[in-house]
This record gives C-alpha cells, sequence and structure tokens, in this order.
C-alpha cells in the first residue's frame, strides 16, 4: 500500500515537474517607437493595437493636425515581423514620462507591456499631464511560437497609478475595418453616395451612359444610344438588320450542293480515263 502511495505521488510531482514550463510567462522582444504626450488620445487609459501599416496609416491620419506620429517607413520596426501597440494614460498628474523594458510578458493569452515612469516630460512642456508610449512587440515569442493570434490580447497599466490598466484583443483590432481607410480606397468621385458599392455604380452609370429609354420594345428603329443589353440580344440584332436568320443557312445549302456536283463531275472524268485492261482468251 505504501509502495503504491508513493509511486503515486511521484507521478504527480513528475507531471507537475512537466506542466511548469507550459505555465511559465514567456517574453517577447519589444522596442520604444515614440513616446510624448497628448491629449488627444482620450482622457482616460486606452490600448490600440496595429497589425498592419493599413491600419496605423488610418490611425495617423484621424488625428488631423495633431498627428505627431511618425510613418511607419521611419520606425525600426516593420509590419511582417511586429505589431505596434499604443498605450495612452490619460490625464495623469504631469510631469513624468512613459518609458518600456525591452520585453513584454506573455501570461496565457494576455500579453502585458513592462511599463515604468520616469520623470521629465520627454520634451513636452512642464504642464504635461496626458503621456503615451508606442511600443513594437515581435511577433514570435522567445521560446519560437507565433503568439499573435485573435484569442490574444495586449495589455498596459500605468505603474502607481491605480484605474490604469487596459487592453486591446488582437482579434478586434484585426477584423474591424478603418472608416478612413475604406473612404481613401474608394475609387468613386466624392459626390457619389457612400452606400453605394462600387457593382451597383458601375451598373447605374453604364445605364445613365446608354439610352434612357431602355426599357422601349425591340421594334423600335435602331439608334446609337441603345444599351449594352439590346445590343447583345439575337432578337434585337435580327430586328436592327432586318434579315431574317434563315438567310445565312440557305446560302449555306446552295453552296454545300455545288460543291457535291463538282465532285461528282470529277469522280466521273477520272473514271472514263482510267485505261482499260486486256483479256486475254484462253484456247
Amino acid at each position: 500500500m505504501r509502495s503504491s502511495l508513493a509511486g503515486f505521488g511521484l507521478l504527480v510531482l513528475g507531471l507537475a515537474l512537466l506542466a511548469t514550463p507550459a505555465l511559465a510567462a514567456t517574453s517577447i522582444g519589444s522596442k520604444l517607437q515614440l513616446r510624448g504626450h497628448l491629449p488627444e488620445l482620450g482622457e482616460r487609459p486606452v490600448m490600440r493595437v496595429f497589425q498592419t501599416q493599413a491600419a496605423y496609416d488610418s490611425f495617423r491620419a484621424s488625428l488631423g493636425d495633431a498627428n505627431v506620429f511618425p510613418a511607419a517607413a521611419n520606425m525600426f520596426m516593420s509590419f511582417d515581423k511586429d505589431i505596434l501597440a499604443l498605450y495612452a494614460r490619460g490625464n495623469d498628474t504631469g510631469g513624468r514620462c512613459l518609458r518600456t523594458g525591452p520585453n513584454a510578458t506573455l501570461d496565457g493569452d494576455t500579453a502585458t507591456l513592462d511599463l515604468l515612469f520616469e520623470s521629465g516630460t520627454c520634451g513636452a512642456p512642464s504642464t504635461a499631464h496626458y503621456p503615451f508610449i508606442l511600443v513594437s512587440l515581435s511577433r514570435v515569442a522567445a521560446d519560437g511560437s507565433s503568439w499573435v493570434t485573435p484569442a490574444r490580447s495586449v495589455c498596459a497599466s500605468a505603474p502607481g497609478a491605480s484605474d490604469s490598466r487596459a487592453c486591446a484583443s488582437l482579434g478586434s483590432s484585426a477584423t474591424t475595418p478603418s472608416p478612413a481607410l475604406s473612404a481613401g480606397a474608394s475609387p468613386l468621385p466624392t459626390a457619389a453616395p457612400a452606400s453605394a458599392t462600387p457593382t451597383g455604380t458601375a451598373s447605374a452609370s453604364a445605364s445613365r451612359t446608354a439610352s434612357p429609354s431602355t426599357a422601349a420594345p425591340a421594334s423600335v428603329a435602331p439608334s446609337p444610344t441603345r444599351s449594352v443589353v439590346a445590343v447583345a440580344s439575337p432578337s434585337a440584332s435580327n430586328s436592327a438588320s432586318g434579315q431574317p436568320a434563315a438567310g445565312g443557312n440557305s446560302d449555306f445549302l446552295v453552296t454545300a450542293g455545288l460543291v457535291g456536283l463538282g465532285v461528282l463531275i470529277g469522280i466521273v472524268i477520272m473514271a472514263a480515263r482510267r485505261p482499260r485492261r486486256s483479256i486475254r482468251r484462253i484456247p
């Protein structure tokens, strides 16, 4: 009985030791890209995550004149290897700035930035009290795994500040379209309604360039402004030309008959020219 209990205890201990590496937090390489103070990011703590350059450019454009963020080409990162995390503290006490360590921590489905406060305002006026920090995170964790999945989130909090934690889900940031990006990518003129799709607009444009009387019957005399559908219709083609559909078939039959007659005459002539074999009679 004692040996059985001892064996069971060793088995439990072995399983616990095997599970320990899986439960341990994994580090993710992080790099500071920008920090400062900006009231336009909001009064409350907020986290934003950008997984594509299009999403980041859209955010930059949305700030308008308050945009202080660098273009993607001017940062020390690339979106094929990294993602961007923007943490804004909101209204703070002032006189201090945020900085980050070289690694974030991945624990379960949450990646947490390693943020610290330091004295100074990062070049801003002494009255500045809206600190933010822009950090790039490697898409590959220290264990070599790709941790960027829709089920995970990126979080951060200002050290020593209560109610300062903010998170952003990678799933929502990856699937939510940007209104500014959609408007900039649209090939339609600004006068077109926003709800019109490219297909519907193309159809409406084709109808306007065609004749306004597209619903007229096919018996109407043809005109250069007929609709594209009428031109492609077999019945409309016959009405416009005025020729019966069987005209082409009768010409084909006459031609085939003449060709057949010529072939027959040639066979007869060649048979007439063929020399006859002499027949020897046996006595």
